[in-house]
């Protein structure tokens, strides 16, 4: 695995509609901070603890969620899902920004990120060294020649470039997203006896089916065939990437809640800002991985 591509992942600033990541990054922390120190609904989980501790199989007595445990639930819903967006709207601006920088042929060098899933390379080939194997690639891989706008004077002239093209879409693909989250959900539920291994490899199926809808415009069925085919062989090293990106956040987190344990408000400040971090960084690895398998064009750093 290219840890450079993790390295990047934390530059989400490199956007040419900065002052769109500016405004990202101030939505978020205040979605976050409203959703964490609201202070409505009941934030106490006793039923949750209840089941967890075994106690239910000892009494038999069924424990349900207060009123103002729903109003949480629901509070935490919504900010999770306007995160989600938020991230949707970023990844597909970086793609269209770098449809400029894109080459007909896959071009290599020192400064490019790119991968191929190992599944995709002929089972004959033998590489003696890094050369041999860049060559081959060349050579065997063509790049995706979809461009949303292939002209120039088709790109939008805006101060944002693109934001409102991606809003566009985002909004358009509101019914699919719906549609989607669901799926998880149910998929979720089902996995929760099974150490989520189910859901995390639907998860990483369907992963592109958004970008397919919104950037390519195709429906959501074949989005979702598209995704199956885009991340063969590449779903262990995108769960790998992710899950490191997330580790090293976690890490960042904890070290503040062991530092600020006796200031709480301060603490979830910290938290939203890292949160605001956590998201935009994941919407820049998500784009990152779109661009190379799904588009087949390198990133050049």
């Amino acid at each position: 695995m290219n840890f450079k591509i993790i390295i990047e992942s934390f530059k989400f600033y490199k956007l040419k509609s900065d002052k769109a990541v500016k405004l990202w990054l101030v939505l978020i922390i205040l979605i976050r901070s409203a959703v964490t120190m609201l202070p409505i609904g009941d934030r106490n989980f006793v039923f949750m603890s209840y089941y967890l501790t075994g106690e239910f199989f000892e009494t038999g007595k069924i424990v349900l969620p207060t009123t103002g445990n729903l109003i949480i639930f629901g509070l935490y819903s919504i900010g999770t899902f306007l995160a989600i967006c938020i991230g949707l709207i970023y990844a597909e601006v970086f793609i269209l920004e770098n449809e400029s920088k894109r080459t007909d042929r896959i071009r290599l060098s020192s400064n490019d990120i790119f991968m191929v899933p190992v599944k995709k390379i002929g089972k004959g080939e033998r590489f003696q060294d890094i050369d041999q194997l860049t060559e081959y690639v060349k050579k065997t891989f063509l790049p995706s020649d979809f461009k949303r706008f292939a002209d120039n004077k088709d790109k939008p002239k805006q101060k944002l470039p693109y934001v409102r093209t991606a809003l566009k879409d985002l909004l358009r693909f509101i019914p699919g997203l719906l549609l989607l989250i669901l799926l998880l959900l149910i998929v979720l539920l089902i996995s929760s006896t099974l150490i989520m291994i189910p859901f995390i490899i639907v998860l990483f199926i369907l992963l592109f089916t958004p970008l397919n809808y919104m950037y390519t415009k195709n429906k959501l069925a074949r989005s979702m065939e598209l995704s199956y085919a885009q991340t063969k062989g590449a779903k262990l090293t995108m769960f790998v990437s992710f899950a490191i990106l997330n580790i090293i956040l976690n890490f960042v987190i904890t070290l503040f809640q062991l530092m600020l344990s006796d200031y709480h408000y301060s603490y979830l400040v910290i938290e939203a800002v890292i949160y605001t971090f956590r998201v935009l960084s994941t919407a820049r690895l998500y784009s990152l991985f779109y661009q190379m398998l799904a588009l087949r064009q390198p990133y050049t750093v």
